[in-house]
């Protein structure tokens, strides 16, 4: 009989897999993701341990568990597992938050790219057979000389901000409010308030954590204050916007487009499918952490924590509920 039990809400890369059956682990690995299936299957199985991505981990999840020490995030945002009730109940939380960031702050970055050259628009209008696109481009730009305003300056908006201004030439202009001048030093001038940014910036990219602060704060009053040809980069967290706010702003072009890699509601629901029909959005399934090497780092560090906790020693990376 295997020392320890670790439950999966997704299926994860064989690496961390070898990492918990070398340590005496028995894996599970859940039959369908829905809260019924969990509670179910985590009330026969009884693990020690739950490894999740971006799956929500419920407080009757964590009641099911009669031996639960430990929750293992494959990622960085920690929106959805109940911090409140895991510090109730005295479960340890660990993540990977340097694990994917580098592959999320390119990902930022390619999006930028795409609303430089209007992508969507020219992609839609070439496979229609309509080669002149080519010729009638305005509104397109280089990086180079561009302002970037970045909503939150931590790890993943530095890693953006240095391939930004290094690589392209851009200025960057930031807001966060727990974060100094000196600290950052020449890599962003940050602004007092947000507003500053949002009215400066050709490419306004939010980077927070979803708290009672953070949630739906971003809408039609913010996108009003952007330049009348700035983008709106989010591969943060969809709950950060008012979607619906959103669709109708780049409708009657309050914004003039956007890069998209979250949603409020993922998959997406029918309120914001309109989002697919519009020439003046880029999107993408919530992939930006998903690299090949993003996941190896993130499954491995975790797993080696959830070991680490399972076995009575301290992880590398605990976390706490997010600040903002």
């Amino acid at each position: 009989m295997a020392k320890f039990k670790v439950y999966y809400t997704i299926e994860l890369n064989e690496v961390a897999t070898h990492i918990f059956e070398s340590n005496d682990f028995e894996v599970k690995l859940c039959s369908h993701n829905d809260e019924e299936t969990y509670v179910k299957e985590l009330a026969e199985f009884q693990p020690d341990a739950i490894m999740c991505r971006t799956e929500p981990i419920t407080a009757k999840m964590m009641d099911t568990c009669k031996n639960l020490k430990v929750i293992g995030k494959q990622g960085a945002g920690l929106d959805n597992i109940d911090m409140d009730h895991a510090h109730a109940k005295d479960i340890t939380v660990v993540y990977a938050p340097a694990g994917n960031a580098n592959a999320v702050a390119e990902h930022a970055v390619m999006l930028m790219l795409m609303c430089a050259k209007r992508f969507t628009y020219v992609d839609r209008q070439f496979r229609g057979g309509n080669f002149l696109v080519r010729m009638g481009m305005e509104h397109t730009y280089e990086l180079g000389g561009k302002t970037l305003g970045m909503i939150g300056c931590g790890r993943i908006s530095q890693l953006a901000m240095q391939k930004c201004k290094y690589g392209f030439g851009m200025n960057v202009i930031g807001y966060d409010p727990y974060l100094t001048q000196d600290k950052i030093g020449d890599l962003c001038e940050l602004k007092a308030t947000a507003k500053e940014v949002w009215e400066q910036a050709d490419f306004v990219s939010v980077h927070l954590p979803v708290v009672p602060s953070t949630e739906h704060s971003i809408g039609r009053e913010q996108f009003s204050w952007m330049k009348p040809t700035a983008s709106f980069i989010n591969c943060a967290r969809g709950a950060l916007i008012k979607e619906n706010e959103l669709v109708e702003c780049l409708k009657d072009g309050t914004l003039f487009q956007a890069g998209l890699d979250v949603f409020e509601h993922e998959p997406i629901q029918e309120s914001s499918r309109e989002l697919f029909n519009l020439d003046n959005v880029i999107m993408t399934p919530h992939m930006a952490a998903t690299t090949e090497q993003s996941v190896l780092n993130c499954c491995t560090s975790v797993a080696n924590d959830i070991v680490a906790v399972c076995n009575g020693q301290e992880p590398k990376v605990k976390a706490q509920k997010p600040k903002f």
